[in-house]
């Protein structure tokens, strides 16, 4: 990999662009780290890798071996496995299972199903 680093004290905003073939789990990482400060998950949306603040996270689901990222208006697909993700989760986030997470700010109520389990409604319903 190529890699140039300029530095120009005169621009406005820093900004950094990553062109890669594949996403490997150690790019993951080292983009997670260089963006610590946002806590931002990298996820999968239209061919491209964009990051997604914990703070717009609705939910986090496994579905066909895939993990959903939901926020409010789009879907995300994060690709590290759910058990990971746990672990590096702020407070906000809650597991109602082995395949669900929900950032419970999001969470607009709860509803009581005929079978005693529970439904999580969140805001963008």
């Amino acid at each position: 990999m190529k890699i140039n680093c300029h530095v120009d004290n005169s621009v406005d905003e820093e900004r950094a662009e990553i062109w890669v073939r594949k996403m490997t789990p150690k790019l993951a990482d080292l983009l997670e780290y260089l963006n610590n400060n946002e806590q931002v998950l990298w996820c999968n949306h239209d061919k491209e890798l964009v990051p997604v603040h914990y703070r717009d996270i609705f939910s986090i689901q496994t579905a066909n071996h895939v993990l959903e990222v939901t926020t409010a208006n789009n879907h995300y697909i994060y690709r590290k496995p759910i058990s990971i993700l746990k672990d590096q989760l702020t407070d906000d986030f809650i597991a109602a299972s082995r395949s669900a997470i929900f950032n419970f700010k999001h969470i607009d109520h709860l509803e009581l199903m005929d079978n005693g389990a529970i439904d999580v409604i969140l805001k963008n319903h």
